[in-house]
């Protein structure tokens, strides 16, 4: 508790149960049990690697048993060798930088840290961190091939529009550590999917440019460490893909709110059509809900967004900015 930890440290390890094998000596090596068991090349509590004969070469085509994984093996019976497999030990590290404030000592660990968030609405399920550094001049731009150089090696890419598989191989051949998009080709998933760093996606899939606060939020910390965790919860989980950039604290800062009601005065982001990804306040809450051409009726917010003015937009279509 209270230790100060960095990305990637590891807080805990385990390791898998053991999967146990019973290996006929008989049938692997062509020969009667009795005289099978002549040929275990390996003493009870032996480690060996995955593929390592465990007895033989018998015979004229000289035959072997091998290891199916890596373990040990635990005893002989009836003509039969009993090997314990085992898996790799498994880490839990750190996917930020911050200061461990929970644990129950078996399953979890909550680390707190000072810092900025922008969430996304999709992502390949992949986690890394990274410094990011910045490839497009603005949210709207396309990310292309050519704007990849040997400098981003190893970096998180802030970029806007992707629209282009080769834009995707090219950021995979110089291994870098993350994409940002503000969209996705809906063709490029399957692609993106199978890449082995993280892609989020803030906007959605087609052409959509990233929406202004998080472009700015993220524009102005390049350079930064940051983790990009491309991983989603289930269908009754609130996790959603995000970013996360650790900062500097001067002085202690208060944790945010849990649940912001939506007020005129309050900033706001447009998550669905017409007006997908634009940014605003929110200005008037009519108390009676509205009728929409669609022939729905719901409560709604009159926003006055960045750039076009204001729009009648139901609340369920609009997310907090803090």
């Amino acid at each position: 508790m209270n230790e100060k930890v960095q990305a990637g440290d590891v807080l805990a390890e385990a390791e898998p149960a053991a999967r146990f094998y019973s290996l006929d000596l008989a049938r692997a090596l062509g020969l009667p049990a009795k005289e099978a068991v002549k040929y275990v090349r390996r003493e009870r509590g032996e480690r060996v690697d995955a593929g390592d004969v465990l007895a033989g070469p018998a015979g004229v085509t000289r035959r072997t048993l091998r290891a199916p994984a890596a373990g040990e093996v635990v005893g002989l019976q009836d003509g039969r060798l009993i090997f314990e497999a085992r898996g790799a030990v498994v880490a839990l590290r750190a996917s930020f930088a911050g200061i461990v404030v929970g644990s129950d000592g078996v399953q979890s660990v909550t680390l707190e840290t000072t810092g900025a968030l922008v969430q996304a609405v999709w992502g390949n399920g992949k986690q890394e961190s990274g410094v990011m550094r910045q490839v497009t001049g603005t949210a709207s731009d396309r990310l292309e091939p050519s704007l990849f150089d040997l400098s981003l090696r190893g970096a998180v890419i802030l970029g806007g529009i992707c629209t282009q598989p080769s834009a995707l191989q090219q950021a995979a051949e110089l291994s870098v550590r993350g994409l940002i998009l503000g969209s996705l080709a809906a063709d490029l998933v399957q692609q993106a999917r199978r890449l082995s760093f993280p892609v989020v996606v803030t906007e959605g899939f087609g052409e959509i440019a990233m929406n202004s606060a998080a472009f700015s939020l993220l524009m102005t910390n390049v350079g930064r460490e940051v983790t990009v965790d491309g991983r989603a919860g289930g269908s009754y989980s609130l996790q959603r893909p995000e970013v996360i950039i650790p900062l500097p604290a001067a002085r202690q800062v208060a944790l945010p709110d849990e649940v912001v009601p939506i007020n005129p005065g309050v900033r706001v982001r447009v998550i669905q059509a017409p007006y997908m990804g634009a940014v605003g306040v929110v200005r008037e809450i009519p108390v009676r809900a509205v009728a929409y051409p669609s022939g729905v009726l719901a409560r709604s917010a009159r926003v006055e967004l960045e750039g076009s003015g204001p729009a009648m937009i139901p609340l369920a279509n609009l997310e907090i900015l803090q």
